[in-house]
């Protein structure tokens, strides 16, 4: 039986961690799921017009490569970016990330591309540890947080904010969602 990494440890290793993203570091992004039951797909399984649900504001850390340009035919740049959130603070708003949700943050849109959960306290994921007859190792370690991939993508293709009328609107979004 291991001497730290109990779920008390692991308690204490939360509270720490929400009160930390949440409280001080304080980096809000916005989140916009995709709607499959409500977007349109053409027979190769792609659409010009996605729909997404409201957009919800959660905290999160937030690396976020330099800009990268290509000068092929025409001028363009891409970015990448690493988003983790907290599992519990997803888990607490009902919130599945998945690729193809949209991230906006600093004003660029980022559409997920991968999504990952690989950070453990004390290297055991609670969930799958198994090889233990006597039943106590469930109790040890604890999954923290959900790390995503994201690259940066025109607004244009996205359908959330009116690009072509000349005026761009604000979002208003709320803060408490």
């Amino acid at each position: 039986m291991a001497l730290f990494g109990s779920a008390r440890d692991a308690s204490l290793v939360r509270s720490i961690n929400r009160e930390l993203i949440n409280r001080y570091i304080d980096t809000e992004i916005v989140f916009y799921k995709l709607s499959l039951n409500d977007t349109k797909a053409n027979m190769y399984d792609e659409s010009d017009s996605k729909i997404y649900y409201s957009p919800m504001r959660i905290n999160c850390l937030v690396l976020k490569e330099e800009k990268a340009y290509t000068s092929d035919d025409n001028y363009d740049s891409t970015r990448l970016g690493e988003f983790a959130f907290l599992r519990d603070d997803l888990k607490d708003k009902n919130i599945v990330v998945e690729e193809g949700d949209v991230l906006e943050w600093d004003n660029e849109f980022y559409e997920i591309d991968g999504v990952g959960s690989s950070q453990y306290w004390t290297g055991r994921n609670p969930a799958t540890d198994i090889g233990h007859t006597n039943g106590d190792r469930g109790e040890f370690g604890l999954s923290i947080a959900i790390k995503v991939t994201a690259h940066v993508t025109r607004r244009n293709r996205l359908n959330i904010q009116d690009v072509r009328t000349g005026i761009n609107r604000s979002n208003n979004i709320p803060r408490n969602l």
